[in-house]
């Protein structure tokens, strides 16, 4: 089995995930232009983006979405959301061609098993995502604001976590961000602190960890790293657990492999 995992951007500006298993090419997101997305694959040698097996939507913002209209105009690419999600979506987008998911209830796209999780974020109806084929696992983990036991039974067993390390704690207190902004991201529908990345990491062990919506005011890459790593080999003994950081300015590092 062949797999290719690129995250094409990842911060509070723009985020899409490309992903290909086997002959199916998929987009997690799409929330950067249609330009850069074209730019994207085709520095990736993959086809453009009429290609695509379909696009898959976590939530409504527009740091997911932003490119979503030009694109799906452009190359009638199907669209996989929930419903509400849907709605919020139809007048920033016009007419989509829409297969609708449900939370906890599985669908194929191509050979491809996708099953959605109900996480807390501040949209609508925001969705995280363990994608299967035969024996590899894959989980995406975006705009979560905490995780949970039902969370970290989902996504345990993975070949490649892909999860967002959105804030250092100390970094963000003491940012000059509004009362208010801290708040909103540090309450249950914000985002996940370096920490509780770590935790969860440390909880689900996956193989291969790819931390990605790094605030560009409140973490760095060398930050992340440094309070993973740390909480990680406290909380988790000998599990070492390889990671890649995504840069909030820069497109991800290519991962690809066979599997047998």
């Amino acid at each position: 089995m062949r797999f290719k995992l690129c995250v094409l951007a990842g911060s509070s500006k723009g985020n899409s995930i490309f992903l290909r298993i086997d002959d199916d090419r998929f987009l997690i997101d799409a929330g950067i232009s249609n330009r850069k997305i074209e730019k994207a694959l085709k520095e990736l040698k993959e086809p453009d983006p009429s290609e695509l097996t379909g696009i898959l939507i976590t939530h409504e913002h527009l740091d997911h979405i932003k490119g979503l209209k030009t694109l799906i105009k452009k190359y009638q690419v199907k669209c996989w959301v929930t419903y509400e999600t849907y709605l919020k979506l139809r007048p920033k987008t016009g007419p989509i061609d829409t297969e609708f998911i449900e939370v906890a209830e599985p669908f194929s796209i191509g050979m491809v098993e996708f099953l959605p999780y109900e996480i807390p974020h501040d949209a609508v109806d925001p969705v995280a995502y363990v994608i299967t084929k035969d024996n590899l696992r894959i989980g995406i983990l975006l705009d979560c604001g905490k995780t949970s036991a039902y969370l970290f039974d989902g996504f345990r067993n993975l070949d490649v976590l892909i999860i967002e390390a959105n804030h250092s704690f100390d970094q963000l207190l003491s940012s000059s961000y509004p009362t208010a902004l801290k708040q909103r991201i540090l309450s249950s529908e914000g985002h996940l602190s370096n920490w509780h990345t770590a935790e969860f990491v440390n909880e689900v062990k996956p193989k291969l960890v790819v931390i990605t919506h790094i605030s560009e005011n409140n973490n760095t890459p060398e930050i992340v790293l440094s309070e993973i790593e740390e909480r990680v080999d406290f909380l988790g003994g000998n599990y070492k657990p390889f990671f890649v950081v995504v840069p909030s300015k820069e497109k991800g590092a290519v991962i690809s492999f066979n599997k047998k």
